[in-house]
């Protein structure tokens, strides 16, 4: 199935003079078969949100700049943003202020000008709320934004106001629209007998899942034997192509999610709850069906060979992290079940660690950047940041994931088919080269030719393993190392110094890790190949721009929650370390809460004159914490 390429969009309605058209007729034009048109409709909505195209009357399309822009439409005075962006199709959250009697709303995006109300909108609106607003398709006259408000939030400020305006604001639906809830109607509670006839039968097996104590979804379950030869490791993974097919109604609402959100206190499913918290989700003592990537290590837990297959499996037990590290060790009476699961896990340790050494051979990056942990009291208030507590549990179960996703990139490649891969390029010339300036000024030499291994760049990670400057070498690395991103291409995985690398072991809240198990299902069936290369070029950069979207609403929420917990800080001092040195002033984490703030360079005595640096101890004061733009702001003690 072809994907249409903007670029083929953008030719055929200009090449028509600025014609507009439906959905239906560009299909037709571009030679598209029925079952594209749902990709082509996501495809259009991709278009009209980068600015390349606009909703016209009647539901069509047309390239921007169809509406031409008379004398009187001046390009309003204030704006950064082009016009393209500010008339793009969509809504804009902002704040409604009341000037005399009427009101305009300010944008939370800074780069977009006011927009101006009409008189009739605002009646029974109340000052400084928090408001969606849909802008006309033209300027005013005047060359000024105009807008009506379509729905009102609240007031801003307001903590729960806030987080609903984050996904507003980024475009994250909570609800599932009615089509693709109804096809949940049509699953049966129990799997049918044929199905399960078709599968492995690992029902008998000791296999559970390991996760954190608030997790609902169950990607994953693992097993492992132990024999003269070595370890048989068994990574269960759900089976949620068989839920979920190509085409259908939750098919298309997951590509467009592309992935789960995970806010603080709210998750933003990719898949509804029926399948991501219950049908798909392997919960302990009952039949799931699971895709199983079994993995023969040796003795010294080098990979001699592994293979995939379609099983049901029926989890054991529901472990959490905290358990599995404070029980690994465990000795005394244990029930019959309890020390089946123990003995299990205290195989997976001693694979865990031949496989841990391994990695580190190969030169594998490994180093820890602390997470904040929102603690919230009974009522929801937050009361503490902290930072999230890794133990052996987690890595445990991490490498395991990485095992198996090498092994199905590895089964793939050697097929010679189509796929997503997740790829991460080695850094540029220029950033190695600002990364060994900054760790020569930390005390560490890395040396930059054609070339640099990651091996050398762990080496430097281990020295400053518990030393002060730990936190400053890990942000002045991440610094340097580009974003890992979805690529047909398997072009390799720098940070885990793989050749080949996917992503297969999370499909209840990861888009490309479903595109792939349908690959995956259609090697082991023989089957045609379900996608075209083409299609899942497409898939894999809409992936990519789903997830980094994903990952500022995530960034968002928790400054949300820094700057509502700080109110109530202001005026007091803590120690901090920098983190981050700008034009405009320097970032700097308090190190008791967990929360970063901006030092202002206007409030720091002779700016230009002193030297800071990355990991720099330094005594703040907390002057400031906006809720509204999610900011906290600092300044020098001394």
């Amino acid at each position: 199935m072809k994907v249409p390429k903007a670029k083929e969009i953008e030719r055929l309605l200009k090449n028509s003079k600025y014609k507009t058209m439906r959905s239906k007729e560009i299909s037709k034009h571009l030679g598209m078969p029925k079952e594209a048109r749902p990709i082509l409709k996501k495809v259009l909505r991709e278009m009209v949100s980068d600015g390349k195209l606009k909703r016209v009357n009647g539901g069509k399309f047309a390239v921007t700049g169809f509406e031409k822009i008379t004398k009187q439409e001046k390009t309003p005075t204030r704006p950064k943003a082009s016009l393209s962006e500010l008339l793009k199709e969509g809504k804009v959250l902002g704040k409604y202020v009341k000037t005399g009697k009427t009101g305009e709303v300010i944008p939370k995006d800074d780069k977009m000008p006011h927009i101006n109300l009409n008189h009739n909108n605002i009646r029974t609106l109340r000052n400084n709320s928090l408001v969606v607003v849909k802008l006309k398709n033209k300027l005013s006259q005047g060359g000024s934004l105009q807008g009506r408000i379509v729905e009102v939030l609240g007031k801003a400020g307001d903590l729960k106001v806030e987080k609903k305006g984050i996904l507003i604001e980024y475009g994250m639906p909570p609800n599932f629209p009615g089509k693709s809830l109804s096809e949940l109607e049509g699953f049966q509670d129990e799997i049918p007998e044929h199905e399960i006839n078709r599968r492995k039968d690992l029902r008998k097996e000791t296999i559970f899942t390991i996760d954190g104590e608030s997790a609902k979804d169950f990607d994953d379950a693992v097993g492992i034997y132990k024999n003269s030869s070595g370890y048989r490791l068994l990574v269960c993974i759900a089976d949620v192509s068989h839920y979920v097919k190509l085409g259908s109604d939750i098919d298309n609402e997951a590509l467009s999610r592309g992935t789960s959100v995970y806010m603080p206190d709210q998750v933003i499913p990719m898949l509804p709850n029926r399948l991501s918290d219950d049908l798909c989700s392997l919960v302990a003592n009952k039949d799931r069906l699971t895709k199983t990537v079994e993995i023969d290590f040796n003795k010294r837990g080098e990979v001699v060979g592994s293979r995939v297959y379609n099983s049901v499996i029926r989890s054991a037990a529901r472990l959490t992290y905290t358990w599995v590290s404070k029980n690994l060790n465990r000795k005394g009476r244990v029930s019959k079940g309890e020390r089946q699961i123990l003995n299990k896990l205290k195989v997976m340790n001693e694979l865990y660690e031949f496989i841990k050494a391994r990695r580190s051979e190969v030169g594998e990056l490994s180093f820890e950047l602390p997470e904040p942990d929102i603690i919230k009291d009974e009522l929801g208030r937050t009361v503490d940041i902290v930072r999230t507590e890794r133990n052996t549990a987690h890595c445990l179960i991490e490498e395991f994931m990485v095992a198996a996703n090498v092994a199905i990139a590895n089964f793939i490649n050697k097929a010679r088919v189509p796929s997503i891969y997740r790829i991460h390029e080695p850094p540029d010339q220029e950033s190695l080269n600002e990364l060994s300036e900054g760790l020569r000024k930390l005390g560490y030499i890395l040396i930059t030719g054609d070339k640099v291994d990651t091996i050398d760049i762990q080496r430097i990670i281990n020295k400053s393993t518990n030393k002060r400057n730990q936190l400053a070498v890990i942000l002045l690395i991440l610094r340097s190392l580009k974003r890992a991103v979805y690529s047909t291409r398997g072009s390799g995985h720098f940070g885990l110094a793989l050749k080949h690398y996917t992503h297969f072991t999370s499909p209840i809240r990861r888009y490309p890790d479903l595109v792939v198990h349908r690959i995956t299902d259609a090697l082991i069936k023989n089957q045609s190949h379900p996608y075209s290369e083409d299609t899942l070029e497409w898939m894999a950069d809409q992936s990519s721009k789903k997830e980094r979207i994903a990952d500022m609403v995530e960034r968002e929420s928790i400054n949300l929650e820094r700057a509502h917990l700080m109110k109530s800080y202001i005026g007091d001092e803590f120690d901090g370390i920098v983190i981050s040195v700008l034009p405009f002033g320097m970032f700097v984490e308090v190190e008791k809460l967990f929360v970063e703030g901006l030092v202002p360079k206007d409030t720091i005595k002779n700016w230009r004159k002193r030297w800071f640096d990355i990991g720099q101890k330094v005594r703040v004061k907390v002057v400031e914490s906006d809720v509204e733009k999610r900011r906290i702001t600092l300044n020098l003690s001394s």
